[in-house]
């Protein structure tokens, strides 16, 4: 289960939409940006999170789960809860991608994809359609994720209607570019938030399994709001 949190922080001079996206480029080449305007308001971020991509026949999307700060990287790859939470991921995406596909690999192991504030635990997924299918039939099989829902998928949905519906928002929800021939690629809005009158509401969430310690899930979602965070202040954290 993925529980979701968010913090409201009054901006400062300086931190309108374009600024921020600015600062997030310079602060976070690997990841993508996206910005979504509507009236006054804008949400943005910077994600790491890849959902699917299609080119052609070929099909790429990864799992990203398991997150630590900088320096934990061993205790991450060595622990069963972020070993578990991972592999959920993994063989959701797999379980998706499968009706779609004549071949479909992983890597045998995850690896560790290190940012400017945090590390996460990495697995590439690739496949070959078996026919033409649009990217956004792939984004409806994929999305959810456990890696922004839970498992079972359905019951992790309703709790999040239930607790966070005007909470989360457009957080952790598919963004991306599709073509007239159905390529395209989508990825996680993470490492998000919006943008409105004076304010910005910061989102972060941590998976939550039967063994999360809750003061350090707390952290992790610390963790991961410092980079929106640092972009809004300017201040490069």
């Amino acid at each position: 289960m993925v529980a979701a949190r968010h913090c409201v922080v009054e901006l400062e001079t300086g931190a309108g939409s374009l600024d921020v996206l600015k600062r997030l480029e310079e602060r976070f080449p690997g990841c993508t940006r996206f910005a979504l305007w509507r009236g006054d308001a804008a949400f943005l971020g910077a994600t790491p999170e890849l959902l699917v991509s299609r080119r052609g026949p070929v099909v790429s999307s990864e799992a990203l789960a398991g997150s630590t700060a900088h320096g934990e990287g061993a205790r991450m790859m060595e622990s069963s809860k972020e070993r578990e939470e991972h592999q959920l991921v993994v063989q959701a995406i797999l379980n998706g991608l499968e009706p779609f596909c004549d071949s479909l690999q992983s890597d045998p192991e995850p690896s560790v994809r290190e940012l400017p504030n945090l590390l996460h635990m990495q697995t590439a997924i690739s496949g070959r359609l078996r026919e033409p299918t649009h990217v956004l039939s792939l984004v409806q099989a994929l999305h959810p994720t456990p890696a922004v829902g839970g498992v079972p998928t359905e019951e992790a949905i309703r709790w999040i209607i239930e607790h966070e519906a005007l909470a989360r928002g457009w957080y952790s929800a598919p963004v991306g570019w599709t073509d007239a021939s159905g390529d395209g690629e989508f990825v996680v809005a993470l490492r998000s938030g919006l943008i409105r009158g004076g304010k910005a509401w910061v989102y972060a969430g941590a998976g939550i399994m039967s063994d999360s310690d809750p003061e350090a899930e707390y952290a992790e979602t610390e963790l991961k709001m410092q980079a929106l965070l640092g972009a809004l202040h300017g201040d490069g954290r």
